[in-house]
């Protein structure tokens, strides 16, 4: 009786140890590996800023969301023109290492003066609102969950096309 009980013990703690194994295996990996659990990169363009103000206020703001939108047309023409050469080196025949470090410096190099320029773009914009609609900002920044562009007052207003 007492080799049954004790059968019975160790057969639970297997079974408890099992099942907290797999809860901690699962926090884990969801810690790990889905992106709402880290914190949220700034977007690519600037127009989040804007996107939860009143559609009054995104107006006023679009001629300078426009004018930034144009400004780093050509920054982001050089960041892709750089990808391609590279790639094109890549694959090419004729290796030269050489070239592939200057295709990459001036990749990086594109991608230094685009985030700057973001950055400035960010600050300006920032400059230009309320308290109030700089934090509507940082809590779209700090929103967890899907990020599929909807707010809390409603859809998006659609975005311009972009041209590459």
């Amino acid at each position: 009786m007492k080799h049954s009980r004790s059968k019975l013990l160790l057969l639970i703690l297997l079974l408890s140890l099992a099942v907290n194994l797999f809860l901690v295996g699962g926090i884990v990996y969801r810690v790990a590996f889905q992106p709402e659990f880290g914190p949220r990169p700034l977007p690519r363009n600037v127009s989040w800023i804007v996107r939860d103000l009143s559609q009054d206020r995104q107006q006023e703001l679009q001629p300078l969301l426009e004018s930034n939108r144009q400004e780093s047309e050509s920054l982001r023409r050089e960041m892709f023109n750089a990808q391609r050469r590279i790639n094109e080196l890549m694959a090419s025949s004729n290796f030269d290492s050489e070239e592939l470090n200057l295709a990459f410096t001036q990749l990086r190099n594109s991608g230094i003066d685009y985030q700057a320029m973001s950055h400035q773009q960010t600050v300006d914009i920032l400059s230009r609102l309320t308290e109030d609609e700089r934090k509507l900002a940082q809590e779209f920044l700090q929103r967890r969950g899907p990020r599929s562009g909807n707010s809390e007052r409603g859809p998006r207003p659609p975005k311009p096309p972009e041209r590459d």
